[in-house]
Order: C-alpha cells, then structure tokens, then sequence
C-alpha cells in the first residue's frame, strides 16, 4: 500500500515539472529600458514620374507657382498696296487731242503752213498769222486767243482726217476766223473745239 502511494507521488511530481518547463518555454521577459525604432516609410518615384515638378497648378488661382504661356508680338501682314496706272494720254484712235498732235509734229507732216494760210485769215490778235501748226498747237498764251490757236489747229487736223469728227474743215474755219471777234468769242469756241477734240460732246451746227 504505501508503494502504490509512493509511486503515485513520483507520478505527480513529474506532471509537474512538465508544466512548469512548458511555462518557461512561453515566457518572454520585455526589457522596458529597451527603445524601440521604427523607420519611416519611404516611396520611391516612378520612372514616369522623374524630372517633373511636385505640383503644378492648372490655372492662376491655385496655389504654387504659374507660368503663363508668352502672348503672341506678332502684327497682322499688312495688306500690299496696288498700284492703279494712270491711263495713257494718247488716244488709240481719232479724234485726237491738242496735246497728242503737239506730241507728234511728224503726224502733221504736209500742213506745215502758216495758220494764216490753213484757216483763211490774215491776222490774229497778238499773235500774227506767220506761225506754223506746231507753234500754234505749242503756244503758251492764256488768253482766249492762244487757246483758240491750239484747240482750232487740233480740230483742223482731226476734220481732215477723221470722217466721224462733228466738224466738217470747211465748218472748222468758218467757227474759228468768226471767234476772232473777241478774247471771250474766241475762248468759248475754244471750249467747244476742246470737246470734239476730245471725243466728250458734239455740238449741234
């Protein structure tokens, strides 16, 4: 009896002993002068994302720097100016003017006469009649008569040579020998001779 008592004692003794060994192997004595460091997370840019600023705003209300795109200095191209020619002061078919009959004394070639000679007058105040056609069509006179001279002498030519002028030569030396009257005669015959001669009126005989 008192070994089965002893042997029961033994047994407990190792059951025992186990649990204390299994407890020693779970605890963790914690030093609480130990300190503890963490570090802290780190992130690594990706390749896409290298070179590029932190933040850029998309307008100038945002915060951080802006920078607004350059205006533009450049000035609209003017507009090429056109330059209109002037139209030619010869005629390209009579009647012609004083001015081109001036200009081609070789076109009167023939009717070199005296004025006196061509219009059936012996006199022309202040002027004489021994002048030729060119000096007549080339005289600077302002008054009625040295306009006469030159519109006259351009209507002579033109009745010999256009069929279409509304004076006849016979009619231009009439009007122009009854001009001589007076400055002012002789200037409003000028006027009218002017206008055939540049094709503008023709007047009523």
């Amino acid at each position: 009896m008192q070994l089965r008592r002893l042997v029961i004692l033994f047994a407990l003794i190792g059951v025992v002993s186990g649990f204390e060994f299994e407890d020693q192997k779970n605890f963790f004595y914690s030093d609480p002068n130990t300190i503890s460091y963490t570090p802290p997370a780190t992130s690594t840019p990706s390749p896409a994302n290298w070179g590029r600023h932190a933040s850029t705003p998309s307008s100038p209300g945002g915060s951080g720097y802006y920078h607004s795109p350059p205006r533009s200095t450049l000035s609209p191209p003017s507009t090429p100016s056109v330059a209109v020619p002037s139209p030619p002061s010869d005629p390209t078919s009579p009647p012609y003017t004083c001015t081109y009959w001036k200009k081609h004394p070789s076109a009167i070639w023939g009717w070199w006469g005296s004025v006196g000679n061509a219009f059936g007058v012996s006199n022309i105040p202040g002027m004489g009649a021994k002048m030729n056609l060119l000096q007549a069509l080339s005289n600077t006179r302002t008054d009625g008569y040295g306009e006469i001279c030159r519109q006259g002498t351009a209507a002579l030519l033109n009745s010999m040579i256009d069929a279409k002028f509304p004076y006849t030569s016979a009619q231009v030396r009439d009007a122009f020998t009854a001009a001589l009257a007076s400055s002012d005669a002789a200037a409003a015959q000028a006027r009218l001779f002017k206008l055939a001669n540049e094709a503008k009126t023709y007047p009523k005989l």
